[in-house]
């Protein structure tokens, strides 16, 4: 398993390998890493075994040197661990991985979970097996698209049973107040951050509406002094580890387009301000926000044209209107996709079963 650097290529590894296991128990993972990337904390923490290589993001033919050195890491290990196939969901860890394994003669498949392809997937898209799109936009970009199939992201529902109610209580929220949900992501948002706070001082919060914010850990602790001493019903954190929690507890989620958050969001239905993250290499967050905006599930806030005022006026307009709210819930869950994960590793388990191979097993 090939995916690193962010959540957002780490998590749909995971989710793939968990689905596989539902099909096949005894089904053996090695997922390949950086030290650099985040999968070196959360993929022990799920519970599988993982190998750090040297990769580096890719910087023009200066880079050349460096990957042709990861490769040759990755081909040691696969003539080690002997793997059936390579599964890469992205980030610059994939590459190599990738390239290794077609070398090796290693089936290889892609997930790609952006409408705008990175480098590695299409890469990898010249000579997988499969390339598993998160948005149908996606295929037109790669550089080989007639092996791809649209199922969307994978993602896996905490299957709470917890009402919104609850969940609200459980958060430390009144239970009967309209939620907004408020994130910048795992790591917060400098801008989201800043104009909220602005947006709550000069202006408060919409009547008859409480908040739940997850800031990051940056500023964390001066955001909450700040809030402890006003009086406002906005419960912060710096990181929630039950987002499905939280947006049962949410009428309104105002947050970043990253391809996981949406794929979450429009499991649970949930209306939401998008303001897409403008630094992303292919500006993926924006192409991915207008397939949500197209599906009128979603609005879009520019980061380069938000102010507290703007802010509080999307909020409050949507925030107070029923109807719309009911519209865009509705829009979500039509661009849903909740069974991804399956669809993809039956794909994956059928195509090597067909050559007598049973996932991850050594030789």
């Amino acid at each position: 398993m090939a995916g690193g650097g962010t959540g957002g290529h780490i998590l749909p590894a995971v989710n793939i390998a968990r689905a596989i296991e539902e099909i096949d128990k005894a089904a053996i993972f090695l997922f390949i890493g950086t030290k650099k990337g985040l999968e070196k904390d959360v993929i022990p923490r799920r519970g599988y075994d993982i190998r750090m290589i040297s990769a580096r993001p890719w910087n023009g033919l200066k880079s050349v040197k460096p990957l042709r050195e990861s490769v040759l890491e990755v081909k040691s290990i696969i003539k080690e661990f002997k793997p059936d196939c390579v599964i890469g969901t992205g980030g610059y860890v994939s590459a190599p991985v990738v390239l290794a394994a077609k070398l090796a003669k290693i089936k290889v498949f892609i997930q790609e979970q952006n409408s705008t392809p990175g480098l590695a997937s299409k890469l990898g898209s010249l000579f997988a097996e499969k390339i598993y799109l998160g948005f149908e936009e996606c295929k037109g970009k790669l550089w080989r698209s007639e092996n791809t199939l649209f199922t969307g992201n994978p993602i896996f529902s905490s299957k709470t049973t917890v009402d919104t109610k609850n969940s609200r209580i459980a958060l430390g929220l009144d239970p009967s107040i309209k939620t907004v949900f408020v994130t910048g992501g795992s790591q917060g948002s400098q801008a989201i951050n800043d104009n909220l706070i602005a947006m709550i001082d000069m202006l408060g919060l919409p009547e008859n509406t409480q908040m739940l914010w997850q800031s990051g850990r940056n500023n964390y602790q001066q955001l909450k002094k700040y809030l402890d001493n006003r009086n406002y019903p906005i419960v912060i954190e710096d990181f929630i580890y039950d987002m499905f929690t939280a947006y049962n507890a949410s009428d309104l989620v105002v947050c970043r387009a990253g391809a996981l958050t949406l794929a979450e969001l429009a499991l649970e239905g949930l209306p939401a301000i998008l303001i897409p993250y403008p630094y992303a290499k292919h500006d993926e967050q924006r192409t991915n926000a207008q397939v949500f905006i197209g599906g009128d599930a979603a609005i879009i806030l520019e980061q380069k044209d938000l102010t507290p005022e703007i802010l509080y006026a999307s909020i409050d307009d949507l925030i107070t209107n029923e109807k719309r709210l009911s519209e865009m819930s509705m829009g979500m869950k039509q661009l849903s996709k909740p069974d991804a994960a399956q669809i993809i590793a039956k794909s994956i388990y059928d195509n090597l079963s067909n050559f007598g191979k049973t996932i991850g097993r050594k030789k």
